[in-house]
């Protein structure tokens, strides 16, 4: 049988007990509330995060991306009339040398009036749009230097040359589309 303190009676202990269930309420009334003030700040943090990065993407969109694409483009096209400049299968040093400067002076046009306004935007990300375009010339210039190659056969060209062209710049367009504003 239990045994009651004389002094302590059944209505004392029901009075403790809701003092501590209301302590305990007023604790975790205080930690949610906490808690829901934590989420709440981060959640705006995080909105204002992602519209600042809309905003950033859009300023990208119209003053870099739309008026230079008219120029990746024309250097592409441009870069696929080498293959009217390869006029035999056994071209000389000169003719090499010409489309090859030919393919240089191209990439430094499409470097002046488009990746050079992007290294002021993100240098990291120009510079993966830049590996890509000297990935490109390295290639049609290995592919125009080897003697070994028949580049006026058709499918040689579109092996050595035109394949890594339309891969150029169908990265070019994914890293650009990809693009989420921030280093990559």
């Amino acid at each position: 049988m239990l045994c009651w303190n004389s002094e302590f009676s059944l209505s004392d202990f029901a009075d403790l007990s809701q003092v501590i269930i209301a302590i305990a309420n007023l604790f975790l009334a205080g930690y949610v509330l906490t808690y829901q003030i934590r989420k709440d700040k981060k959640s705006d943090n995080e909105t204002a995060r992602l519209n600042e990065q809309n905003i950033k993407l859009q300023w990208f969109k119209e003053l870099i991306v739309q008026p230079n694409m008219e120029v990746i483009n024309l250097f592409y096209l441009n870069l696929y009339t080498i293959k009217d400049k390869i006029n035999s299968n056994d071209l000389t040093v000169d003719e090499k040398e010409d489309i090859n400067n030919f393919v240089k002076a191209e990439l430094v046009k499409l470097r002046i009036s488009f990746v050079d306004v992007l290294l002021l935007v993100d240098k990291k990300f120009a510079d993966q749009l830049l590996k890509n375009l000297d990935e490109l010339v390295d290639g049609i210039t290995n592919a125009i230097f080897d003697d070994e190659l028949k580049l006026k056969k058709s499918q040689v060209y579109e092996k050595n040359i035109g394949s890594k062209i339309t891969y150029s710049k169908n990265h070019l367009i994914s890293q650009l589309y990809n693009y989420k504003g921030l280093s990559l």
